[in-house]
């Protein structure tokens, strides 16, 4: 199709403070049962690692490094307020808290940004491979995507082409150029929903466990006009504080890399060529490109209208290539540093490259801090 152009959100400086991670590729332990491993919270720590949390640990490597789980049995968790979405990441502390906000520099429509957004106990059919990975709270995760953040009409229409941003000809609004990306392409229907949080003591780091998809699957491999998912970090003990996305990857083979990994950044090795989350990262898991070599199954997203398709449906030529087919990354972790109190914003965007179709969508749950952070990002081993 024609170019599809690519968007940056509102008011970020660009810094070359990009972050990558070296454990690309690397699986956290940690399942849909929602624990990961089999921690009883006490006020002594019995463990024998040297980490900072104060449980009692019946594993013998503390794989979990050390998680501050809080309690969020009286936290609202399902519906499309900042409240649930904050509550259905596990977020329910009040004390790490500082405050939210969710915006978009191209989609003006308040209704439009409405649905954008969802907290849900369940993305796609039960029994799917999407359950919540840590169900304090009703079992429930966040949504957002760059259309509608729950379809418009299951099980009869899954369509993953919906426009936030004005019409494909008239977006509401120009694009906006991403400064992370080095390509020519403005983006589209961009939802940016930033936290401000401050780091409690003990905790040395934070991780996110999340599932990105996107109907540009497969048949956009390969392409510069990928939808991007960015975990954009402000912090001082990062960078200086300058927004630095944090959720990189190996490539898949063959494609163009999104950047290579400055001298002396944490979590990747200097001249490393790594992607952001997109259909190009290394970690997605194909359904046909290049003979889907890059992984040995697939995570089962029933329901959730990503499902893949083949080369032959992806191509049918009638423009419909893409709205009802797709495929996703599975379950990942990105894991990153932090100071014990530090206070630091996270913005986790979303964005259609280069035109206000094609949708990509993200699941987000299980925001918690660590006592000993292992920085990267990688999948999650059920």
């Amino acid at each position: 199709m024609a170019a599809r152009s690519l968007l940056i959100w509102s008011a970020l400086p660009i810094a070359f403070g990009i972050m990558a991670c070296e454990g690309a590729g690397s699986a956290r332990p940690g399942g849909s049962d929602g624990d990961m491993d089999t921690d009883t919270d006490t006020d002594a720590d019995t463990d024998t690692d040297a980490d900072t949390d104060t449980d009692t640990d019946t594993d013998a490597d503390d794989p979990d490094g050390g998680e501050i789980l809080p309690d969020c049995s009286d936290c609202p968790a399902i519906g499309t307020d900042l409240a649930s979405l904050r509550c259905a990441i596990d977020l329910c502390d009040d004390a790490v808290f500082v405050g939210q906000t969710y915006t978009s520099p191209t989609v003006t429509n308040a209704a439009k940004l409405d649905r954008s957004r969802a907290a849900v106990a369940r993305f796609g059919a039960a029994g799917n491979g999407l359950a919540p990975l840590y169900p304090p709270v009703d079992g429930s995760y966040a949504l957002m995507a760059s259309g509608y953040a729950v379809p418009s009409d299951p099980p009869d229409n899954y369509d993953h082409n919906q426009i936030l941003s004005g019409t494909l000809l008239q977006p509401d609004g120009p694009g906006v150029p991403d400064p992370f990306a080095p390509y020519d392409y403005d983006s589209y229907d961009v939802l940016e929903w930033r936290l401000e949080l401050q780091a409690p003591e003990g905790a040395h780091g934070f991780r996110i466990h999340y599932v990105f998809f996107s109907v540009e699957y497969d048949e956009y491999v390969g392409k510069d006009f990928n939808d991007k998912f960015y975990m954009i970090l402000e912090a001082a003990s990062t960078n200086g504080g300058a927004p630095s996305v944090i959720n990189f990857t190996e490539c898949r083979p063959e494609v163009p890399a999104d950047y290579v990994c400055p001298a002396d950044m944490p979590a990747c090795d200097e001249g490393d060529a790594l992607c952001y989350i997109a259909i190009n990262s290394g970690l997605s898991e194909c359904c046909w490109y290049d003979g889907c070599t890059t992984m040995a199954e697939n995570t089962d997203i029933t329901g959730t209208g990503f499902e893949c398709g083949t080369s032959d449906v992806d191509y049918v030529g009638d423009y419909s290539m893409g709205f009802t087919y797709g495929s996703s990354t599975g379950w990942l972790y990105t894991e990153w540093p932090i100071e014990p109190g530090e206070e630091f914003a996270i913005t986790f965007h979303i964005h259609d490259t280069a035109d206000a179709i094609l949708d990509s969508e993200v699941i987000l749950d299980k925001f918690v801090f660590v006592g000993d952070p292992d920085p990267g990002t990688g999948p999650v081993i059920e």
